[in-house]
């Protein structure tokens, strides 16, 4: 069959727009579900090319509107976000009215419940009001509702209302399989089917309320949704409510005198509970979406790095990817997906309906994400995650990975990991920066395939030495351990002799077919010195050309060297910021003792995460500090976004110098050389299989202890 995932649709082939966008902005509000999410105004409403709940990849509401009558304008007096999935606004009449509140709550999960509430607060007399819902949808897919800049027109289907009883109907007007059901706790009083509107004429005892409820179903290709909050329920007994719940109950506990990290810290903690997806068909299994509102589906790469980020505090994001993606792992050669025996899934879309995510389509185009699924998987060993049986379970998917890299190895005719689409809709360029010219010289001009990329070398490296590691743990007989070491080996001296360029001081960024060296320089290699693949000396002359005025803004690392041809901090790859980026070469940089960097970027990190409210994007513009004293956002950034949120925890892992214990039994460990500034008081909840312990550290020193938590500890919230 054609590919589903068409290249202006895919994640990657963003072309760095500079143009005018609908981007997520601070006047509107972001709820997020697993895959339903809603931008709305800051009254809770959907009107424009911005807005709308989408659920599944489709958009289920774009127009959603509330009049109440007699009455003008209304002043919004209040907003609250309880829950990423559950907002309240509160408004009044502007004028007129003085006895009245209008409350607007929503809940988001499989659809959306909205509650309408009059409030005749303390007048003796009875109110009469009118209240009047309008409501569209379009059934847009969600990247043609990012591809439409500047409110232009978002390719869709038109709606058709039909309305019995308390319930009615959006249809597709051209496709019976797809249709919004909605249920009201009354009937309307006035049904304006032409103009899709309901009204209902309520009426408000003295210093009482009346509470209106509809919700929205998503039905698609005949199946619903199911919705997560149906009317006649409390939405703090559905399942979201119950989940956040045991969230809150088992994540971290983080002291700190640093505002900016606390507030960072509990910003992360909320956004990764909101960015869980569960698996109808693996219901206890949870994996983690890239990011809203644009990713709101499973990727290899994205669901790898987060986990990793995360794993000493949150495993159940690790386990449950590890799990997903073992589940759709390449079986077979299918040029049209990119599919291959052994290959990790790059992306996951909607096929039909809320389905297992076995039976959604699916794209391979990524040579990074299975040998991070190998090292992913060694982490959670190493920290007690994967106990035998648990391993057991996973290998084979484990040794199928490791020969999909060993066989890409002894094929490329200089023992490199490299790529090179098998059509012309993948994706051009298959590491994290998937942009179609996110990969280039430093004259500009772009590279044929197939590349060999810096940052894959060092993953494939570690994916083998991974690999080694649980081979001896689970005591493989048909696969050598010792081999995998050679092979390793043998990898990072081809590794040295092709990638590093002396006269700038740093790894090419990638290597073509003839063995020409992409010279640009980039943030990539910090990918590789965090996997260990780097010579020591040279990691260090990187290291110290990355923190001057080169790559350094300030705020974080610019991701292309101003010495480049293709540099434009506005850009998608090519001179931006990535949070997580920065964090991986922090990481990297700890690795190597390098305290000096591990503080320098994290303090810019921190900065940054303080003007985004505790949340940094998926990215933002490389405008130096110097030059603009606060980080400029991106057109059309995801926020939250997973390993941008999750890149908060990274940090405290490497200013901590944190490592899992060695052998598995014994405590953890944290290098004190590292730890010098007073990032972190003390931080509860690192777990080591079934053990949770407590960091504590020294306010003089920076040395930090690791002791085993009491049993009987409380719950504990995310907070300070």
């Amino acid at each position: 069959m054609d590919s589903p995932f068409n290249t202006e649709r895919r994640r990657g082939d963003d072309p760095g727009r500079t143009g005018p966008s609908h981007a997520i902005t601070d006047h509107l509000i972001t709820m997020v579900n697993g895959r339903t999410f809603t931008v709305a105004t800051d009254h809770g409403e959907l009107v424009g090319a911005a807005t709308g709940t989408i659920f599944e990849d489709l958009r289920l509401l774009s127009h959603l509107t509330i009049r109440i009558a007699p009455g003008g304008e209304r002043e919004r007096l209040a907003i609250h976000t309880p829950t990423p999935f559950h907002t309240v606004v509160v408004t009044r009449p502007t004028s007129g009215g003085e006895h009245e509140l209008f409350v607007h709550r929503q809940w988001i999960g499989r659809g959306v419940r909205h509650d309408i509430e009059v409030h005749n607060t303390h007048s003796s007399d009875v109110i009469s009001r009118s209240v009047t819902i309008a409501v569209d949808t379009d059934f847009a897919h969600l990247f043609d509702v990012k591809s439409a800049a500047d409110g232009s027109p978002v390719p869709g289907a038109q709606s058709i209302l039909t309305w019995s009883g308390d319930a009615g109907e959006l249809h597709h007007s051209d496709d019976s399989a797809k249709r919004v059901a909605i249920h009201a706790t009354s009937a309307p009083d006035v049904i304006d089917v032409e103009h899709k509107k309901l009204t209902w004429d309520v009426t408000v005892p003295p210093r009482a309320s009346t509470t209106l409820s509809l919700t929205f179903e998503p039905v698609w290709d005949h199946a619903a949704a199911g919705l997560l909050y149906p009317l006649g329920t409390r939405p703090p007994d559905a399942s979201p409510a119950h989940r956040l719940s045991n969230w809150e109950r088992d994540a971290p506990h983080l002291i700190t005198d640093d505002t900016r990290l606390a507030v960072a810290f509990d910003r992360c903690l909320a956004d990764l509970a909101s960015l869980r997806i569960f698996d109808p068909a693996h219901p206890n299994d949870v994996v983690v979406a890239a990011g809203a509102p644009w990713f709101m589906t499973l990727f290899g790469r994205d669901s790898l790095i987060t986990s990793y980020m995360v794993l000493p505090w949150l495993p159940e994001l690790a386990l449950g990817v590890l799990h997903a993606l073992a589940d759709l792992q390449g079986t077979e050669v299918r040029p049209e997906s990119e599919e291959e025996p052994g290959k990790i899934i790059h992306e996951l879309r909607r096929h039909s309906g809320h389905q297992a995510f076995a039976d959604r389509d699916r794209y391979y185009g990524t040579v990074d994400a299975t040998p991070l699924f190998v090292m992913v998987a060694e982490e959670a060993h190493r920290w007690g995650h994967l106990a035998h049986d648990e391993l057991r379970r996973l290998w084979p998917s484990i040794r199928s990975a490791l020969g999909w890299i060993t066989g890409r190895l002894e094929s490329d005719p200089h023992g490199l990991l490299s790529y090179r689409r098998s059509t012309p809709s993948g994706l051009a360029n298959q590491g994290w920066k998937d942009s179609w010219d996110g990969v280039n010289f430093a004259d500009g001009s772009l590279p044929d395939g197939p590349i060999a990329l810096v940052e894959a070398q060092g993953y494939a490296y570690a994916a083998l030495r991974a690999g080694a590691h649980l081979a001896t743990q689970i005591a493989e007989p048909g696969l050598d351990a010792t081999d995998l070491v050679t092979q390793a080996a043998t990898l990072q001296e081809r590794f040295e002799d092709a990638f590093w360029m002396p006269e700038a001081d740093s790894y090419a960024v990638g290597v073509t077919s003839d063995r020409r060296r992409i010279d640009s320089v980039t943030t990539n290699p910090g990918h590789a010195i965090w996997s260990g693949i780097c010579d020591v000396d040279r990691a260090d002359r990187y290291l110290d050309r990355i923190i001057d005025d080169d790559l350094w803004t300030g705020w974080g690392l610019r991701t292309l060297s101003p010495t480049g041809r293709a540099y434009n901090p506005l850009s998608y790859h090519n001179g931006s910021v990535w949070p997580h980026d920065t964090a991986i070469v922090t990481a990297g940089a700890q690795r190597l003792g390098r305290s000096d960097v591990v503080e320098q970027l994290i303090d810019g990190a921190l900065d940054c995460a303080e003007r985004f409210d505790g949340r940094p994007p998926e990215l933002f513009a490389g405008v130096d500090r110097s030059l603009l004293d606060t980080p400029v956002s991106y057109p059309a950034s995801c926020s939250p976004q997973a390993w941008s949120s999750a890149s908060i925890l990274l940090h405290i892992r490497s200013a901590l110098g944190l490592r899992p214990p060695e052998p598995l039994g014994t405590t953890p460990r944290a290098d004190a050389s590292v730890a010098q500034r007073r990032t972190v008081d003390s931080m509860s909840g690192l777990r080591v299989g079934e053990i949770r312990y407590r960091l504590d550290s020294d306010p003089t020193t920076g040395r930090v202890t690791i002791a085993r938590e009491a049993d009987d500890r409380p719950p504990r919230p995310f907070g300070r």
